[in-house]
């Protein structure tokens, strides 16, 4: 049996799912949620929803944080697009030790965006709009895990490359698709897969999550009526995996669907910073020195950042000058660490980025290849900070993970506090507190058609 088909027959054949796995996908399905909510306040979202408007269509899914109705795919779309807009939803961890972090995903958002269209629109409930958003991560995560390294090397991304498996899983698995047109779902979204690095820091990296999401999606309804495509589409010799990366290893799929499922082991990180993951250990690093030793930002002399080899080609942008290339510079988010002790969703705005007092600061941050830790490899986001001061002393530390990591989880206070930051951009405290209250409860809500409504704004 082939992959494609393994993968069919585990998203459409699973009957039994742990309920410690329930717990934590619950967590990661409120902060997905979260993300949306927020990313609907951005640029990116009004724009999404003007286009939208002028395309019109059946009302028949919520376009979060806003009033907004629209056909399925692209409410998928939307949701998708406005989740990685802030570049604060989760990311998926390697099953292999040595494998690159660079390489997966950020799983959440492209499975939940289709799976919250399709429960909606066909009155599902919240139990099972949760096992497959469940099943349709393990989907995604499983492939992204599989490919060859030269995938992400080469410039693809993989959220946008992976995505659409992950959403077309839990999409069939909601509308009781059978496994022959899950199979051609699957090789549909295959078609359709698309996303390059090159658009890091603007507006088409979101853009990305979001059409990974409606492409799974479509791919689902296009099946159901008959849609033809080739049923072994990820192992296939002109195939997906051929294709995209050169190959793949099978032994990172068969045998390991739910065995453990990808939210115990290896894990899934929850981001406590609204930007790249790559940079999470030494924003957590910095900003516990400098509360702990009450650094003052005109005390800093300079700051030095040792990382790996592969941290500056995600990283890319030294002197940024929108939030979006904020969310991918080091320079930018140690200079907000220092300036504002802080790095939540008020500091990535493009107003902070082009202060003169950021300006100054960026310029005082230096970034460099560790040799120490180059040395031991990529299977941790190794990094050190050492921070200079007028006087001459110097303060450092050394990180290989944030908080969020699996190993170094986020509590449900932390959690609570997250998603009513993100919410209430687009809605009032009091309306956030009863939808996050719901969403904790998302197995006892009958109709997912019920829970949406909480789940506007007044975003335009």
């Amino acid at each position: 049996m082939g992959v494609t088909e393994q993968l069919a027959r585990f998203a459409l054949e699973t009957t039994r799912i742990p309920d410690d796995v329930r717990h934590l996908a619950t967590n990661h399905l409120v902060d997905g949620i979260a993300v949306m909510l927020a990313g609907a306040a951005e640029e990116s979202g009004r724009f999404v929803r003007a286009h939208l408007r002028e395309v019109g269509g059946a009302a028949q899914a919520t376009v979060l944080g806003s009033r907004l109705r629209a056909p399925l795919q692209l409410a998928a779309w939307a949701n998708g697009t406005a989740g990685h807009a802030m570049d604060y939803d989760d990311t998926q961890l390697a099953s292999d030790p040595q494998s690159v972090y660079g390489l997966l995903t950020h799983p959440t958002v492209p499975v939940l965006a289709a799976a919250l269209a399709a429960a909606e629109g066909s009155q599902a409930s919240g139990a099972a709009l949760l096992d497959a958003y469940i099943i349709g991560v393990e989907v995604a995560c499983r492939v992204a895990d599989a490919i060859a390294p030269r995938h992400y090397r080469d410039g693809f991304h993989s959220t946008a490359t992976m995505g659409g498996f992950g959403a077309a899983a839990a999409v069939a698995r909601l509308l009781g698709c059978d496994r022959d047109a899950t199979l051609r779902a699957f090789g549909l979204a295959a078609s359709m897969s698309a996303g390059l690095r090159e658009n890091f820091g603007t507006m088409t990296k979101p853009f990305h999550a979001g059409r990974a999401a409606e492409n799974g999606l479509f791919a689902v309804l296009l099946a159901r009526r008959g849609w033809t495509a080739a049923r072994d589409i990820l192992e296939a010799k002109r195939g997906f995996y051929n294709a995209a990366a050169g190959g793949y290893d099978p032994a990172k799929i068969e045998g390991k669907l739910g065995a453990p499922y990808f939210f115990l082991e290896p894990g899934i990180s929850i981001k406590p910073y609204p930007s790249g993951s790559l940079s999470h250990p030494a924003q957590d690093l910095l900003l516990d020195l400098v509360r702990e030793h009450d650094v003052q930002a005109d005390q800093v002399e300079r700051i030095d950042v040792g990382v790996n080899s592969l941290v500056p080609n995600a990283l890319i942008h030294t002197r940024p000058t929108t939030a979006l290339e904020g969310k991918f510079s080091l320079q930018f988010q140690m200079a907000i660490g220092v300036l504002e002790r802080r790095a939540g969703i008020a500091q990535f705005v493009d107003s902070q980025v082009r202060a003169p007092r950021t300006r100054a600061m960026m310029e005082r941050v230096h970034v460099y290849v560790d040799p120490e830790i180059e040395a031991l490899g990529y299977n941790e986001m190794r990094m050190k900070v050492q921070i200079t001061l007028r006087d001459g002393r110097k303060i450092s530390g050394f990180a290989d993970k944030a908080k969020g990591h699996p190993k170094k989880p986020m509590s449900r206070e932390d959690l609570r506090e997250k998603f009513l930051d993100c919410a209430q951009l687009v809605m009032a405290a009091p309306e956030a507190e009863s939808a996050l209250e719901h969403l904790w409860a998302i197995r006892q809500i009958d109709r997912v058609a019920d829970l949406t409504p909480m789940l506007v704004g007044n975003a335009p």
